[in-house]
């Protein structure tokens, strides 16, 4: 599944457009002149070459392991496609130019993806020099639906790298899935024996929330829950679910054509994984952490150090509001028209700060309704550690309600000193002596009345 593409893959790919280009005129007249539900080539057409060998095209499934990219975090999977008899050898996967140097352009949504095919050499040193894994899985299908597949893979291939950005749509397992199902119809069906119950209760976030390796990947599994809205958490049928290389194996597993199975192997190790991933010292749960834990000491400090991790507290969710509310506002990124996360990190504070005495109160019951919704749904809308710095904010929002209210208690509800005697002492007649020597000092700094 590609979230960002940030790999070093675009030169190679541009050196390959000549060569992808003659693989698909070739293609199509291999293919072309035997319609795809044919079985034996016309009559007036003969090369000698028997197309309903079942070897004459070999389909596999490709599933790399983890890398240590945004992208790469719950691995990949592609479509590899062999025609031994012409020497042709190659990975079929969906691909967005690079966002390394175009993060702008990611966020707009205005990045290009498309279809491309590379040899399965090339694809192979790639995973090698970032130390991923490879398995191959063979992909029992009938003969011409192995050649359908071929032709539908080029036609997208040809279609050239124009397609909007879309990893919803265009994920690589989703991507496989339909290509597979597709180049089926109309002789064949995909028969899935039973579905796995997941699939009857994820959404697609909570898929890529459980396969995620929280202990090497947490900033990983924070970004992803910070750009998926809910999109991701819509109710799609089963097939929009398959959005995982680890899910598409199991789906392919279960499934059969004309009664045999699609995967009947224990798959093939083409490469060993090598990459090393250590957990990182500072997670998004403990920079979390250490925020409640600064607004739960803020509580009892009352000086100008409280007002500095208020300012400090208020940057951090302006900033954050003014990210998600570019997202939902003005962004095309699939998947962002709407964000839970716009409620409790949004410009509305910033805005109305100097006003706050009036509403800090009332934003924090916001705020917790906000984190028992979260909670209580029945199914993953965030990142855990979302929950623990709106956490921060409910203690910040309401010490500052609460230290308002409290100092206007005594305009509101009047004096609650004890009486004075009559020269304005307490419990006293009798003038003390500061109210003597300093009269000043005895009303509170105010001067004497005239």
């Amino acid at each position: 599944m590609s979230f960002i593409k940030t790999g070093n893959r675009g030169n190679s790919r541009e050196r390959l457009r000549g060569t992808l280009h003659a693989m698909a005129v070739l293609c199509t007249l291999l293919f072309a002149a035997c319609p795809a539900s044919a079985i034996k080539p016309p009559a007036d057409f003969n090369d000698g070459i028997d197309r309903s060998d079942p070897n004459f095209v070999k389909a596999s499934l490709l599933v790399m392991s983890p890398g240590d990219e945004l992208y790469s975090c719950v691995g990949h999977s592609v479509l590899r496609l062999e025609c031994p008899k012409f020497g042709l050898d190659y990975c079929f996967t969906y691909e967005s130019e690079s966002a390394k140097n175009k993060v702008l352009s990611f966020l707009q949504g205005d990045l290009k993806m498309g279809m491309f095919a590379i040899p399965v050499s090339e694809h192979l040193k790639i995973c090698a020099a970032e130390g991923r894994g490879v398995k191959q899985y063979t992909l029992n299908l009938p003969s011409d639906a192995k050649q359908r597949l071929w032709k539908y893979l080029d036609g997208k291939v040809a279609d050239g790298v124009n397609l909007p950005y879309d990893y919803m749509k265009r994920g690589c397992a989703y991507a496989a899935f339909s290509a597979i199902s597709e180049c089926l119809r109309p002789n064949y069906m995909l028969q899935i024996d039973k579905w796995p119950e997941r699939f009857d209760s994820w959404t697609r976030r909570e898929f890529v929330d459980a396969n995620v390796d929280v202990g090497k990947y947490p900033w990983n599994r924070f970004f992803i829950h910070t750009l998926a809205g809910t999109e991701g958490d819509l109710d799609v049928p089963k097939s929009m679910k398959v959005v995982l290389s680890v899910d598409l194996l199991d789906i392919l597993q279960r499934s059969r054509v004309n009664g045999i199975p699609v995967i009947s192997d224990k798959g093939k190790e083409l490469l060993r994984p090598t990459l090393q991933v250590s957990s990182p010292l500072i997670t998004p749960m403990a920079i979390a952490v250490g925020a409640l834990l600064v607004s739960i000491a803020n509580l009892f400090v009352q000086n100008l150090y409280s007002r500095w991790i208020s300012l400090a507290f208020l940057m951090f969710q302006s900033l954050a509001g003014t990210f998600f509310t570019y997202l939902v506002a003005f962004s095309n990124l699939p998947a962002t028209s709407w964000n839970w996360l716009i409620v409790p990190f949004n410009l509305l504070p910033l805005v109305l700060w100097k006003w706050r005495k009036k509403w800090a109160l009332w934003f924090a019951g916001v705020l917790v309704l906000w984190e028992i919704g979260m909670i209580a749904y029945p199914h993953r809308l965030t990142d855990p550690a979302y929950l623990v710095l709106v956490g921060a904010y409910v203690l910040m929002y309401a010490r500052i309600g609460w230290k308002w209210n409290r100092a206007a208690e005594p305009a509101s509800g009047g004096p609650r000193s004890a009486p004075c005697g009559p020269s304005g002492s307490l419990h006293s007649g009798n003038p003390t002596p500061t109210a003597r020597a300093n009269p000043v000092a005895a009303t509170m700094g105010r001067p004497p009345a005239a």
